[in-house]
């Protein structure tokens, strides 16, 4: 019952956030966030110390440095923004996502749709991949693999959403067969692959990301061994102006013959190798608040 009564609130209080949110100016909006992100920042001890050694990891310094913390503490600024941004997501029209977000490397995703094979996406949580999603999905139609929360009423209402934007979100049970189907459409399969220790609800392949050990699922690799569909790693960048800019580097193609197992090991680290592109050229707009090297990785598959 107090569970049920706390996901009531949650959705309330995000309903009301939402409503005020759509109603203010958004330069009015961005000192708020920023506001609230410094707060958690020195509230969430443990979400912070987390933050802190992920980049410390990063940046190659120790967890106590003071760039560490820098770059810890804009990333919960730039998150406070996000999630004001998604809360005004549902406002915005073709017209307004064409001025927010430009794209970079077109080519690179033309040359993968036009395999006919469709073209699986792959990123992590950073910049605002919503609106970059919403960008592109406006041409070519994009489904997302992921999570359910546990506050089912919220869940409903965000993937709502999203739908409204030719957004469709799959939760795990059952994706596999819609996700295939849609690559068959020639449509595009979004995947997040900083899970942390939830990668290890799924089959994980070991690789390196910054120089140490960890885990990423192998999710990707699979789906497009399968299906013959290309890899292209994606990052939606915020600009100094909070526009957007949408970064799709070239496709990773996948070998359906000779050994599965190197030829997925190879592929999941080619993918890690263009996720560290973005991560270490703009460390803070990385939201990494749960572990990315956890020791429980050691149990994950290993190729």
């Amino acid at each position: 019952m107090l569970r049920r009564s706390a996901h009531g609130l949650a959705y309330w209080v995000w309903r009301l956030g939402a409503a005020l949110a759509q109603r203010l100016p958004q330069w009015a909006l961005y000192p708020v966030a920023v506001t609230l992100g410094e707060a958690a920042y020195l509230v969430w001890g443990r979400r912070r110390r987390i933050a802190k050694d992920n980049f410390a990891r990063v940046l190659g310094r120790s967890a106590g440095d003071r760039e560490v913390a820098r770059v810890a503490r804009r990333s919960f600024r730039n998150f406070a923004k996000y999630v004001v941004e998604i809360m005004r997501f549902p406002t915005l029209r073709t017209e307004d996502l064409a001025r927010l977000v430009t794209i970079e490397g077109w080519e690179h995703l033309r040359t993968a749709i036009d395999r006919g094979r469709g073209l699986i996406f792959v990123s992590i949580h950073f910049g605002n991949f919503e609106v970059g999603g919403a960008r592109i999905a406006d041409e070519i139609p994009l489904n997302v693999i992921a999570d359910d929360l546990d506050n089912q009423r919220l869940m409903d209402f965000l993937v709502g959403n999203r739908a409204h934007k030719n957004i469709n979100i799959h939760t795990p049970v059952g994706a596999a067969r819609k996700v295939l189907q849609a690559l068959r459409r020639n449509e595009m399969v979004g995947l997040m692959m900083d899970l942390g220790p939830r990668a290890l609800a799924f089959d994980t392949v070991r690789t390196t990301f910054f120089g140490e050990p960890t885990s990423f699922p192998r999710v990707a690799a699979d789906l497009a061994r399968v299906s013959g569909a290309p890899i292209v790693v994606a990052a939606v960048v915020r600009e100094p102006n909070n526009t957007f800019r949408g970064i799709a580097l070239p496709p990773i193609f996948v070998e359906r013959n000779g050994s599965s197992a190197q030829e997925i090991a190879r592929v999941t680290d080619a993918i890690a190798r263009g996720l560290e592109h973005f991560v270490s050229r703009w460390p803070d707009q990385w939201y990494i608040f749960r572990p990315m090297w956890p020791a429980e990785a050691v149990g994950a598959v290993t190729t």
